[in-house]
C-alpha cells in the first residue's frame, strides 16, 4: 500500500478528539507544515485514487514531496495515537514504563529505576502480561547483579530465578497455543471451511494437539485460556458443530466479563467473542436469543475508542439486528433499520472488515427482496464489489452472488442471468467444490418454475422437497443457509400456484 493511501486511511480512521489532539500537537511544531496541508486535504476528500490525491496536494501550491509528506504525516499521527494509548491501554503503559526504566538506568539513577521496575512488575502480574512480566523480572535480576546483590539471600535469589523461568514456561505454553490456532486458521482460510467429514478429519491432528496442550502440566493463564477457547470455538464453527461452538463462545464471553482488566483497548477480543456467539445463534436459527448479545454490543463503551472500532461495532450490531428480523420475517421492522442506517457508516468501506461491510449490504438487499421490492434489492446488492478472488472462501461472498442471481431471475432478466451463472461457476468452483445449495439454486432456475403450469409444479414438488430436506439435514450447508434459507425459496417456487 502506498504512503498516500496509508495516510488517507489513517486520517479517516481518526475520531474527533484524535483529530483535535493531532492539530494541537502540530501547533507546537515550528517550520514548514506541509503535512498539515495534506492532513486537511485528506480529511476533506473521499477518493482513494492516489493520482488524484497527489494532484490535489500539488494544487495547494506546495513544493514538498508528496510521498515524503505522506510518510511524515503517518509518523506524526501514529506518535499522537501512541501517546493517547499510553493513558488507556495497559500494554502501552507498561512498554512506556520499560523505556523509562532504561533511561533512568542509563543516567545512573538506579534506585529510581528499581522502584519503577517493581511497580511495572506488579502491574504486569496483575494484568497477566507475561512478556512484560518476564522482562521486568529479568531486568530486576540484572539490576541486582550489577549492584552486587545487596540485602538478598541465596534462597531469595534462587526463588526469583525460578519465578523468571516460570514466566518463560508460560510464554512457551502461550506460543504453542498461538501456533495451533494460526495453523487452524491457515488451513481453513486457504482450503475453505470443512464441507464434509473427510475435510474435518484433516483437522483432527490439530484438535488432538490442542487438547494435549491444555491437559499439560503448565498452569493455564488467562491468555492461554482465551486462546484455548478461541481455538475450540473456531474449530467447532468451521466443522459445523454449532452447539459446541456456542457453548465455547459463551465461556469466552464469561472470561472477558469476569476479567474486565484483561480486555484490550479497544476491546477487540471481547467484541470477537460476542460476534462469535451471534454468528452461531444465527446459524442455529435462534433469533430471539440474539437480542441480549446485540445489547452487549451496544453496551461497549465506544466514547474513547477509535472511530474504526466504533463503526465496526455499530455495523456488526446492525448486521445481526437485520439477521434476526429477516429470519423472523419481521420485514417492516427490518426496513426501518435499513432506512435508519448512518450514511457515513455505509460510505466508510475502507475502514471496515470486508466481510462485515458485505454482510450489511447483503441484509439490506435481502430485506427489500423479502419485501418483494426487487428494484431496491438490486440497488443494494450491486453496490458490493466481490470481484477479488482472495475473498472467494468467504461464505458471504457466495451468498451475495447467489442472491444477485435469484433477484435477476425474479426480475426475468434471463439474458444477464445466463452470463452471471457462468461467471459464478468460473469464480468459485475452481477454488472449492459445488455445495448442494448451489446445485439446488441452479437446478431451480434451469427448471424455471415461473413458467411452469400448476400440474407440472405438483409433479416436480416432491423431488424438490426431498432435495431440500437433504440440504437442511446437512450441517455443512449451514454455512450458506445461515444468511438466507435458499432451500425454502426453491421449495416455495414449486408450491406456488401457477
Amino acid at each position: 500500500m502506498s504512503a498516500f493511501i496509508t495516510a488517507f486511511r489513517l486520517v479517516h480512521s481518526l475520531s474527533g478528539p484524535e483529530k483535535k489532539q493531532f492539530r494541537q500537537m502540530s501547533l507546537k511544531r515550528k517550520g514548514e507544515k506541509d503535512y498539515v496541508i495534506l492532513f486537511d486535504l485528506l480529511e476533506s476528500v473521499e477518493t482513494q485514487d492516489e493520482t488524484e490525491l497527489i494532484r490535489l496536494f500539488r494544487d495547494k501550491n506546495t513544493n514538498a514531496s508528496p510521498d515524503n509528506t505522506a510518510r511524515y504525516l503517518v509518523k506524526l499521527i501514529t506518535d499522537s495515537l501512541i501517546s493517547t494509548k499510553v493513558e488507556k491501554d495497559h500494554y502501552f503503559h507498561l512498554l512506556q514504563g520499560l523505556m523509562r526504566v532504561k533511561v533512568l538506568q542509563e543516567r545512573s539513577l538506579s534506585e529510581e529505576a528499581f522502584r519503577e521496575l517493581n511497580k511495572l512488575k506488579t502491574r504486569a502480574e496483575a494484568t497477566q502480561n507475561h512478556i512484560v512480566h518476564y522482562l521486568t523480572a529479568r531486568m530486576e535480576l540484572n539490576h541486582l547483579s550489577v549492584s552486587n546483590f545487596p540485602d538478598i539471600s541465596d534462597k531469595e535469589l534462587v526463588n526469583m530465578q525460578m519465578k523468571t523461568k516460570s514466566s518463560l514456561r508460560t510464554l512457551h505454553h502461550i506460543e504453542d497455543h498461538y501456533s495451533l490456532y494460526e495453523l487452524l486458521r491457515y488451513r481453513l482460510i486457504h482450503s475453505g471451511r470443512a464441507a464434509s467429514d473427510e475435510d474435518r478429519k484433516k483437522l483432527n491432528d490439530l484438535l488432538l494437539s490442542e487438547v494435549s496442550l491444555v491437559a499439560g502440566k503448565v498452569k493455564n493463564s488467562l491468555e492461554s485460556s482465551k486462546l484455548h477457547l478461541l481455538f475450540q470455538s473456531f474449530f467447532f464453527t468451521n466443522v459445523g458443530d454449532y452447539h459446541s461452538a456456542l457453548k465455547t463462545f459463551n465461556e469466552l464471553n464469561r472470561l472477558f466479563d469476569n476479567n474486565p482488566d484483561f480486555r484490550e483497548y479497544p476491546p477487540m477480543d471481547y467484541y470477537a467473542s460476542l460476534e462469535g456467539i451471534l454468528d452461531n445463534l444465527r446459524t442455529a436459527g435462534e433469533y430471539l436469543a440474539m437480542e441480549q448479545y446485540v445489547e452487549k454490543l451496544h453496551a461497549i463503551d465506544l466514547q474513547n475508542c477509535p472511530d474504526y472500532f466504533s463503526r465496526l461495532v455499530r455495523k456488526t450490531a446492525a448486521v445481526y439486528q437485520l439477521a434476526w428480523l429477516t429470519g423472523e420475517r419481521k420485514i417492516p421492522e427490518a426496513i426501518t433499520i435499513v432506512n435508519s442506517l448512518d450514511k457515513e457508516l455505509l460510505q466508510t468501506a475502507h475502514l471496515m472488515h470486508d466481510e462485515k461491510q458485505w454482510e450489511l449490504y447483503f441484509y439490506a438487499s435481502l430485506t427489500y427482496f423479502l419485501h418483494k421490492d426487487l428494484k431496491k434489492a438490486h440497488q443494494w446488492i450491486r453496490k458490493i464489489s466481490t470481484g477479488q478472488s482472495r475473498f472467494a472462501m468467504l461464505s458471504i461472498c457466495k451468498c451475495i452472488r447467489l442472491l444477485n442471481i435469484i433477484i435477476h431471475y425474479e426480475l426475468k432478466d434471463l439474458a444477464y442471468l445466463d452470463y452471471e451463472i457462468r461467471s459464478y461457476k468460473r469464480f468459485f468452483h475452481r477454488k472449492n467444490r459445488v455445495s448442494k445449495t448451489e446445485k439446488m439454486i441452479f437446478k431451480t432456475i434451469q427448471l424455471n418454475p415461473n413458467t411452469l403450469s400448476v400440474i407440472k409444479k405438483k409433479l416436480l414438488a416432491p423431488q424438490i422437497i426431498k432435495y431440500v430436506k437433504d440440504i437442511t439435514a446437512d450441517k455443512y450447508e449451514q454455512q450458506l443457509l445461515k444468511y438466507f434459507r435458499f432451500d425454502q425459496w426453491a421449495a416455495q417456487k414449486f408450491e406456488q400456484a401457477g
